[in-house]
């Protein structure tokens, strides 16, 4: 894997980072259960962790965490479809409903986060300071 594609696979794992704390703010105004909002509330405080040391990594790496790629605006895209579909539910009045269709959406971004290939691509294929913000982000291990 070249530096381009691991460059790339870290601008999408920003982008799926920053649609994660979307989804999580618009699933929380969704919530009507307070144990459901409470776990919601821990999710987004990690997935802002996991965005400050995402920054950092970019910072380190000299990368602008605000450079646009095509597979960043496909993620963004996604998490933003996510956010749609609960304002949708939101705005048909029925709170339970919203809540059901927020987790649905919260699954869906999760399983995209947690299932991603991104970062195991990355712990084989790159730099020790990448190899660091894998086995800290909080995963288990990769390789």
């Amino acid at each position: 894997m070249n530096h381009e594609q691991v460059h790339e696979l870290l601008y999408q794992a920003l982008e799926t980072e920053l649609g994660g704390i979307q989804v999580y703010h618009t699933a929380l105004q969704c919530t009507v259960n307070a144990e459901l909002k409470h776990e919601w509330q821990e999710y987004l405080a990690q997935t802002e962790t996991h965005t400050q040391i995402l920054r950092a990594l970019f910072a380190t790496l000299k990368l602008n965490p605000d450079q646009e790629t095509a597979g960043r605006q496909v993620v963004r895209h996604i998490g933003q479809s996510l956010v749609t579909a609960m304002e949708m539910a939101l705005h048909a009045g029925e709170r339970e409903a919203a809540q059901l269709v927020a987790t649905e959406c919260v699954i869906a971004a999760e399983t995209k986060d947690h299932g991603s290939v991104t970062k195991r691509l990355l712990a084989r294929h790159s730099s020790e300071c990448i190899q660091g913000w894998c086995s800290n982000y909080g995963d288990k291990p990769l390789v």
